[in-house]
């Protein structure tokens, strides 16, 4: 069964998940976003804080009951991630993140 790892086909998924890390001084940090589009290479997500490219981050995705199936029948996909690009949107309150996937993390 392929993984999503495997998969490079872009989708326009617009799921809530959480993103934790470390912040630019180092301080722990938690919060929830919400996805603007997901392939097996990465996904490029919605989020309150602004995370510099580089930063590396944890992210936990709640699989929808209908594509449980490409995870395993996983309720959730959890994934070590790189930030890519970071875009400010809506004047700067909300910014669009594009994080590669590096390794999974288990859910």
């Amino acid at each position: 069964m392929p993984t999503i790892i495997q998969r490079e086909k872009r989708r326009g998924l617009r799921l809530p998940l959480n993103v934790s890390g470390r912040d630019a001084h180092g301080a722990p940090f938690a919060e929830r976003g919400q996805t603007v589009n997901i392939s097996g290479g990465g996904l490029c997500f919605e989020a309150v804080r602004r995370l510099p490219v580089g930063s590396r981050i944890d992210l936990r995705i709640p699989v929808p009951a209908a594509l449980r199936h490409h995870f395993g029948g996983r309720a959730a996909y959890a994934v070590k991630a790189v930030v890519c690009r970071l875009e400010a949107i809506e004047g700067g309150a909300t910014y669009r993140v594009g994080a590669r996937f590096l390794e999974e993390l288990e859910a």
